[in-house]
């Protein structure tokens, strides 16, 4: 087992590496992490033409070679999920709708999550979930390995994300999301019947720390999951946002 001093945890470094939606590799490696994080692996094959028409702009979360300890953290993370050891290339051509430049020589990496940055979807704009207000970008998508979840890594993705939107081309205003709500009287019931682990934290919590406020709440967005009996159970959901402007 690969041992991570916690105290290194203010030290996570990463890079963002654009997910290529025409790499039967990338997009199988996807599914993979989807499976991980417990939602929609099923989605992956819709959102190949949103990735590539721009619409979605999903990118790996990559442990940077200046993370001291990224040989322990791909350890750990690979002993969990031996499925995901083998490095992908990055070789994706477009990113966010235009062309981009392939690094020479091509690098290879081992993804420990990934994350997305953009518009709100269509969907929510028109079910006034988001407001139609300029400079509005939502972070969706978002996983860590959860063999390396608690060492600093998911508070260096959201720093990263929101130092991305504050720049050109993007100079976002605000950054919103959504969460399970974290009060859910049925939580232990349900978990149970669907043989899930309950989540060790709370993601509106962890959001609520970082500044997000909750400014919606909309019932029984998320699923339905099937138990064995044919139930099919729901979670709430939490709109949260937060003004990044300078």
């Amino acid at each position: 087992m690969a041992l991570i001093d916690p105290t290194n945890s203010s030290k996570a470094q990463i890079v963002l590496i654009p997910w290529d939606p025409t790499s039967p590799e990338h997009v199988e490696r996807l599914v993979q992490q989807r499976i991980a994080c417990g939602w929609d692996s099923e989605c992956v094959e819709s959102w190949r033409k949103a990735q590539e028409s721009g619409k979605l702009n999903n990118q790996w979360i990559v442990l940077a070679d200046s993370d001291p300890e990224k040989n322990a953290k791909l350890l750990k993370h690979s002993e969990m999920y031996p499925q995901e050891k083998e490095p992908l290339v990055d070789s994706a051509n477009f990113f966010g709708g235009i062309l981009r430049d392939i690094p020479s020589p091509q690098r290879t990496f081992i993804p420990i999550g990934h994350i997305c940055l953009g518009p709100p979807s269509e969907n929510y704009l028109n079910l006034g979930y988001v407001p139609k207000t300029e400079g509005f970008y939502w972070i969706s998508i978002f996983y860590v390995s959860r063999a390396l979840q608690g060492t600093g890594l998911g508070k260096t993705a959201i720093d990263t994300i929101e130092n991305i939107a504050i720049s050109e081309p993007l100079c976002a205003k605000t950054l919103g999301m959504n969460a399970i709500n974290k009060v859910d009287p049925e939580r232990e019931e349900k978990y149970k019947a669907l043989d899930l682990v309950i989540p060790p934290f709370s993601n509106q919590d962890w959001y609520e720390r970082r500044g997000y406020k909750v400014y919606k709440n909309v019932e029984n967005l998320f699923g339905p999951k099937v138990d064995p009996t044919g139930k099919s159970w729901y979670w709430n959901a939490v709109f949260l946002k937060k003004d990044i402007s300078h």
